[in-house]
This record gives C-alpha cells, sequence and structure tokens, in this order.
C-alpha cells in the first residue's frame, strides 16, 4: 500500500516541544511499515504546503502521529483535513481526538456514562477567578489541555486552599490556558491500552512502581507522572506487566475503559492512564487519543515489549486495526 506518514518533529527539547515526536521515531514507525511491504511518504504537519502536497499524493491511508499545528485543539488539524480530502487514515476522528484533548469535557461525558473518575471541583478559565471552597483534601491541580504532563509538577498535588491557590497561578502564568482542580487519588498507578474496534480489545495492566527512585528524583515525582518524572526519571521506575491487582480489579478496569473508549467514538486505539484506590476502585484519570510510539521509552511500545511483541508488531496491529474498520466500512463513531 501507498501509506502517509503525518508527524510533528521534535526540533527542540524544549516542553512545548515535547509532545513532538524524534527523527527516530519518524524512521522506526516508516522501517515498521515498509518492512511489510508498504511505500511510506512522510508528511510534517506543520508544513504551509501539507493540504496541497496530501491532495496531490494522495496516499491509499495515512498513519497518523500528528500533534497538529495551532490552537488549543491541535491535534484535531490532520484528521479534520484528511477527513475533508476523503483519505483514511489510523487513530480517532477530530471530534474523539478534540474531545480527549479537553480533560473537562471528557470527566464529564465519561462521568455521564457512570465510568469512574476522580470528582471534579472546578475549572478555571483567568487567574482573576475565584476558587471555590474545597471540602476535601488532597486534590491536584492540572491544565485542562496539556499532554505529556506538561504542567504538572510535585507542586500540583495540594493540601490546602492556599496549596490550591499558588498551584493554580503558577500554572497560568506559565501556560495561559484554563486550570482544573480534581480529586486526587491516592493509590497504584496504571496505564493501559486499548487496541482494534471490533471489538476494541484491552492491553494488560501496565503498573508503575515509583519506590525505586531515590530521594531527590522522589521529591520531583511525588508518586505521579509528573513532567520531570517523564522527562527525566521514567526509565528508573520500576514496571509490572501484568499489574499487582486482584482478577476483579482487572474487570472493574476492563468494564469502565472498554466504555470509555466506546463513549468517547475513540477508534483503532487509545491509551487510560489510571490510579486505584486502597478500596480496590479504579478512577480513569486521563485519556490520550493520539498515543506516544517513541519506541524505547513511551508506555504503549513497552506494554508489547513486555508481552513478548516486537514494535514492528505494534505499528503493524494499528494499521491493520484502522483497515479493518475501512473494510467494514461501519460508522464506529462520529
Amino acid at each position: 500500500m501507498r501509506i502517509g506518514l503525518t508527524f510533528n518533529l521534535r526540533k527542540s527539547f524544549s516542553e512545548r516541544n515535547s509532545v513532538f515526536d524524534s527523527p527516530e521515531t519518524i524512521e522506526n514507525i516508516k522501517r515498521a511499515l515498509e518492512r511489510k511491504g508498504h511505500r511510506v511518504k512522510l508528511y510534517e504537519a506543520g508544513s504551509e504546503t501539507l493540504f496541497y502536497l496530501l491532495s496531490l499524493d494522495r496516499p491509499q491511508i495515512v498513519f497518523n502521529i500528528a500533534e497538529g499545528k495551532n490552537g488549543t485543539y491541535g491535534e484535531a488539524y490532520v484528521p479534520s483535513m484528511l477527513d475533508e480530502l476523503k483519505i483514511p487514515y489510523t487513530g480517532s476522528s477530530a471530534l474523539a481526538v478534540s474531545l480527549s484533548v479537553n480533560k473537562v469535557a471528557t470527566k464529564m461525558i465519561m462521568q455521564s456514562a457512570n465510568v469512574s473518575a476522580p470528582k471534579l471541583y472546578q475549572f478555571i478559565t483567568t487567574p482573576n477567578e475565584e476558587i471555590r471552597n474545597i471540602d476535601s483534601f488532597p486534590v491536584i491541580v492540572k491544565p485542562v489541555f496539556e499532554g505529556s504532563s506538561i504542567g504538572i509538577s510535585s507542586k500540583s498535588i495540594c493540601y490546602s486552599m492556599e496549596d490550591v491557590s499558588i498551584s493554580a497561578l503558577r500554572i497560568f502564568q506559565r501556560l495561559k490556558r484554563p486550570v482544573m482542580i480534581e480529586e486526587f487519588i491516592e493509590g497504584t498507578e496504571i496505564t493501559v491500552g486499548v487496541i482494534g474496534n471490533f471489538p476494541p480489545k484491552m492491553l494488560p495492566l501496565l503498573e508503575i512502581d515509583f519506590s525505586p527512585l531515590n530521594k531527590r528524583e522522589s521529591k520531583a515525582s511525588k508518586g505521579i507522572q509528573t513532567y520531570k518524572f517523564k522527562a527525566d526519571y521514567s526509565e528508573k521506575a520500576q514496571y509490572f506487566l501484568p499489574a499487582r491487582v486482584s482478577e476483579e480489579v482487572i474487570k472493574k478496569i476492563e468494564e469502565n475503559v472498554i466504555k470509555a473508549f466506546r463513549v468517547l467514538n475513540l477508534r483503532d486505539i487509545a491509551r487510560f492512564d489510571l490510579r486505584i484506590d486502597k478500596n480496590g476502585t479504579p478512577f480513569i484519570l486521563e485519556v490520550n487519543a493520539v498515543v506516544g510510539l517513541e519506541r524505547d521509552h513511551s508506555d504503549f511500545p513497552r506494554v508489547y515489549r513486555l508481552t513478548g511483541k516486537t514494535y514492528e508488531d505494534l505499528i503493524n496491529d494499528i494499521l491493520e486495526s484502522a483497515l479493518e474498520r475501512i473494510k467494514r466500512n461501519e460508522r464506529v463513531v462520529f
């Protein structure tokens, strides 16, 4: 097949560019597809000529890993363009991607479907907005729209109203974007992948154990996936697959994750971050429609590696999920 690969190239190591893909990741995906006999052409999502090139070349399908271009909902840029051109692509639609980018919208939709998620206390759109009284601590303060834990630090976990005010103002000053305050779930950190559509299949749970971190590293992460943890310490944590949880908890997680996958109109691939509290109740923290595919560091490739599969298997499973959906010609999502 003639496959287009849409991406955003990481050109610096700044926090803002951390969501973009390295040249190595782009080359690894390209190589994995070519080894299956496909012809692959690269398309930089930030290019001013992207629409023109795609309309001229018309690949049979696009393997999309692009974070987009400008604006809050940049991840919807490439899917919207491909829909306009009537070129099929891997991954979720512009609508589903936009919903997953907005953590408040994601939470409200999940809760309307009785999917377990932490309580939302408030979302704030301006730095001068009054913060309402919070009746139970701890809480976590984080950006509504950022990915890759951008804006999340050890100080994001708050134990008083003063902590909340300081943390919210810090995020506003740095990112100039809305902030949300939600219940902080103390417990076990889990990430889980979902792949396919008929039906979507949940992969084994990956447990992230922060205990191997030293005192300085632990202080910077506070047992959560802060930006500092992801950038500098993720390889020092210990990963358990399968996670050290009961079959009953796994069943609860699967029920919630698959329900969330469907109600959020996701397709082909998604990753969910969860926490399990001391009572064994799982809570979905965040949903990732555009999944990190860095071979040696991202969680989805790590799950494949720990289950004895290859990176090439992962890339081609994503492609096959999309091709099956297209072949069936079923409107599985909006």
